[in-house]
């Protein structure tokens, strides 16, 4: 049984390159890329023993023809419906929801919607270079006056600027993560910078916290990033029902390639246990 468009199995798709057979999952992990990418982005984190699932926006790879979303939620909700419904849910493999910058909000909301709307707990949430909702600026018990805001804020970024190819290049181009071969090719910025500012519209848009989820927390940050606080970051901890885990990996806004085998290791130190029963019909009036 194939997957829903809104998720790509990226471990289906190595096995069918590489020939590999299939291996029974000690971790499965539910990616939201950031803004402007694709379910790709996460082909890094497969590995034999983990199920690696890519949630796919519209109007990129698969979903190229499709409108963009009209919210953030929506894109969350989409996927939440997608994940409970497929046939591994509740197979009683551990889930984590992992969600990176703009990813991490969709993952918060996507997290919620599992458990408050699908019966569905997962095992962790994780959230990566993204300040949470209401603490994207200076504030008593947000970042202090020099720390950094938001990667999505978006940090050296006006909201006036967002029409402008030439400030996402240059705002792209600061954060690093894209190649220069893409950034120096029109043809090439054409088809990514409107999914670009589309999402960025998005996580611009997005200013509440989920229903928080009975599962451990845990905030990632790469040690040299430049857009987004502890302090913002920390601002998660009230979508949190479980214990807060935090670890910095070396490296900007894009460390978690560069640190694949530690990122694994952390999902399953912290993740806990999970509903294993199958996904009930979703309640009519989910709590918010």
């Amino acid at each position: 049984m194939s997957e829903p468009r809104s998720l790509v199995d990226l471990s289906a798709q190595a096995r069918l390159r590489t020939g590999a057979p299939a291996a029974a999952p000690r971790l499965r992990v539910l990616c939201c890329p950031p803004s402007g990418a694709a379910a790709g982005y996460w082909r890094f984190l497969v590995r034999e023993d983990v199920h690696v699932l890519g949630v796919q926006y519209p109007g990129r790879e698969s979903r190229f023809r499709d409108p963009a979303a009209p919210s953030l939620t929506a894109l969350a909700e989409e996927a939440a419906a997608a994940a409970a419904a497929a046939p591994w849910a509740g197979d009683g493999v551990p889930l984590v929801v992992l969600g990176h910058s703009m990813g991490a909000a969709v993952a918060a909301e996507l997290a919620s919607a599992l458990q408050h709307r699908h019966g569905l707990r997962p095992a962790l949430l994780a959230l990566s270079a993204k300040a949470a909702p209401g603490t994207d600026g200076p504030g008593t018990d947000g970042p202090g006056a020099d720390e950094p805001a938001d990667g999505d804020g978006p940090a050296g970024l006006r909201a006036d600027e967002l029409d402008s190819d030439e400030a996402l290049v240059r705002w792209l181009r600061g954060l690093g993560g894209t190649p220069e071969a893409v950034l120096a090719n029109p043809e090439l910025l054409a088809l990514q910078l409107p999914v670009l500012r589309a999402d960025l519209r998005l996580s611009l848009a997005h200013d509440r916290l989920p229903a928080p989820v009975a599962a451990p927390l845990l905030l990632l940050r790469g040690t040299r990033d430049a857009t987004v606080g502890r302090a913002a970051m920390a601002g998660w901890r009230a979508a949190a029902g479980g214990p807060v885990h935090v670890r910095e990996y070396e490296g900007g806004h894009h460390p978690l390639a560069e640190h694949r085998d530690e990122l694994l290791a952390d999902l399953a130190a912290c993740a806990g246990p999970s509903s294993s029963a199958p996904p009930p019909a979703p309640p009519s009036d989910p709590p918010r």
